[in-house]
C-alpha cells in the first residue's frame, strides 16, 4: 500500500488554551506529611503519584478520586477545576507559601503536524533544481569547523538507501545506532502491530482516560519512526535515526491529538522513573508575542537535566512565513531548559510554518531538523506516511541525541546538549529561526 498523503493543514485559531486546572510548584524540601497538612488546611484532598504508578488506571483514576494529584518526582501539584479559592489559600498563606511556591494555569496541548506531504510548489522547485542545476537561495556553506562533513547538496532527495531526512542528518555515515539508550516519545501512542518493529520491544503506557496506548491517530507512530525506526518494510531504505535505541511510548495526547499539561507531567515522570535519557515531545500550545515561558515546566526541564535526562520539544507550526507571519516558539519548547527544534525543508530552508525565536524572555530556537515531506512509520492500513511539521524534526534530533549518548555514555545531560549544538551543521540562516543549525549524527 502507498504511504498516506493528505494536504489539509491544522488550524489552531479556534482551539481552547486553558483547561481550568492549576499547576502548583512545591518546595523540593517539603515532605508528603507537610504537603498533606497544608492542603487539608486549604480544604483540598490530593493524592500522590507514587500511589498510582503500579496499576493500569493510575494517574487518570487519581484525578477522579481527589481534588488533584502531586507528582512527587517533580514536586508539582495539579489541582482540578473549581478550586481557585483553595489554590489562592495555598499560594498566599504565609505558612503554606513555604510549601507551595507559585501556580499557573494548565494548558491544552496539541500534536504539531501541519500537512501530510510537501506542497506542489516544493516539488516543482525540486524538479527545476534537478534539471537545470539551479542553486536554491540560502544554500549553506562548507563547514570549516568540521572538515569530516562533506559539502552539502543543493537539495536532499529520497533515495534507494535512505529518505531525505536521514541523509540530511548524516545518520547513514555514523557508526552509532543509539544502542542501549532509552528514548521516550510522548505523543498519541504507537501502532503496536507495525511490521517495521516486530523485532523491537516497545514499552508503552497511556495517560489518556478511556484510551489504550495504541495509536489511533498516526502522529505518535510517525514520530517514533523518525527517532528510532530502521528500514521501510521489504526494502533497505532507511527512514529513522537511532535504529537500535530502546523505545518507550507515553500516550499523553488522545487519538484526536489533544492533551493537557498534566498528562505531559505524568508521561515525563513515568519516563524518568523508567530511566529514559531522552524525552521527545512533538506537541505544544501556541505562545503570544511577548509572552514568557512556563516557570514550572522550565524548572522541570532543569530538574530532568540534573537527573540525567534531556527534554526535546517541537518549536511549533503557527508561522506562515510566505505571508510575512512568524509566530513565537510554542509551550513547552519555549522554556530555556527544554531544547526547541525548528523544521527545515529538503533545500535546508526554514519551513514556512516553523515558529521563530522572537520572544525576548526565553522562547529561542535551539536547533533544526528535517520537517517537510518526511517519510516514516504510520498506523494501519497505510503503515507509512509523508508528514510535515516541527513534530517530524523533533524526533530526528532526539534520535541523534541517543546516538551521541551511545558515543559518550558517561556524559551528563548538559554535556550531551552542548555536544549536540556544537555538532550542528551551520546554515546561512538566522539563528532565531534555526538555532545552532541542522542537527548532525555523530561520526
Amino acid at each position: 500500500m502507498e504511504p498516506f498523503q493528505k494536504d489539509s493543514p491544522n488550524d489552531a485559531s479556534d482551539r481552547p488554551i486553558y483547561t481550568g486546572k492549576r499547576l502548583v510548584l512545591i518546595n523540593k524540601d517539603a515532605g508528603n506529611a507537610q504537603i498533606d497538612k497544608e492542603t487539608q488546611n486549604a480544604s483540598l484532598r490530593l493524592v500522590f503519584s507514587s500511589d498510582y504508578s503500579t496499576h493500569e488506571e493510575d494517574y487518570v483514576e487519581a484525578f477522579e478520586k481527589a481534588d488533584g494529584i502531586v507528582f512527587e518526582k517533580f514536586g508539582v501539584a495539579v489541582i482540578n477545576e473549581n478550586h481557585e479559592e483553595e489554590v489562592n489559600r495555598l499560594t498566599s498563606s504565609p505558612n503554606a507559601r513555604r510549601t507551595f511556591l507559585y501556580d499557573e494555569p494548565e494548558r491544552f496541548v496539541y500534536a504539531l503536524e501541519i500537512q501530510k506531504k510537501p506542497s506542489l510548489l516544493t516539488n516543482i522547485w525540486a524538479l527545476i533544481c534537478k534539471i537545470f542545476g539551479v542553486k536554491p537561495p540560502n544554500n549553506p556553506p562548507e563547514n570549516p569547523e568540521n572538515p569530516q562533513l562533506p559539502p552539502l547538496p543543493d537539495s536532499f532527495e529520497d533515495g534507494e538507501t535512505a529518505f531525505w531526512g536521514v541523509s540530511a542528518i548524516g545518520a547513514g555515515q555514523s557508526e552509532f545506532t543509539g544502542k542501549s539508550i532509552s528514548l521516550a516519545i510522548l505523543d498519541t501512542g504507537f501502532f503496536m502491530g507495525h511490521t517495521g518493529f516486530t523485532d523491537r520491544e516497545v514499552i508503552a503506557k497511556s495517560f489518556i482516560q478511556g484510551e489504550t496506548a495504541e495509536d489511533g491517530n498516526g502522529h505518535g507512530t510517525h514520530c517514533a519512526g523518525n527517532a528510532v525506526g530502521s528500514f521501510r518494510t521489504g526494502t533497505q531504505t532507511r527512514y529513522g535515526a537511532a535504529t537500535a535505541a530502546n523505545l518507550y511510548v507515553g500516550k499523553v495526547l488522545s487519538n484526536a491529538g489533544v492533551g493537557r499539561d498534566s498528562g505531559i507531567l505524568a508521561g515525563m515522570e513515568w519516563a524518568l522513573v523508567k530511566g529514559c535519557k531522552i524525552i521527545s515531545m512533538s506537541l505544544g500550545a501556541p505562545s503570544q508575542p511577548g509572552q514568557t515561558y512556563s516557570r514550572i515546566f522550565n524548572d522541570l526541564g532543569q530538574m530532568a537535566m540534573e537527573n540525567g535526562t534531556l527534554i526535546i520539544a517541537a518549536a511549533g507550526n503557527d508561522s506562515r512565513r510566505s505571508q510575512g507571519i512568524i509566530r513565537p516558539v510554542n509551550h513547552p519548547a519555549n522554556c530555556p531548559s527544554i531544547l526547541a527544534v525548528a523544521a527545515l525543508d529538503r533545500f535546508l530552508k526554514v519551513a514556512d510554518f516553523s515558529c521563530g525565536g522572537i520572544n525576548p524572555d526565553g522562547g529561542e530556537v535551539d536547533i533544526a531538523g528535517p520537517g517537510v515531506g518526511v517519510f516514516s512509520s504510520y498506523i494501519a492500513p497505510h503503515n507509512y506516511a509523508f508528514l510535515s511539521g516541527t513534530s517530524m524534526a523533533t524526533p530526528f534530533v532526539a534520535g541523534i541525541t541517543a546516538m551521541l549518548w551511545e558515543k559518550h555514555p558517561n556524559a551528563s545531560a548538559e554535556e550531551i546538549k552542548s555536544l549536540l549544538l556544537k555538532g550542528a551543521r551551520k546554515l546561512e540562516l538566522l539563528s532565531k529561526d534555526v538555532g545552532a543549525g541542522l542537527a548532525q549524527a555523530p561520526l
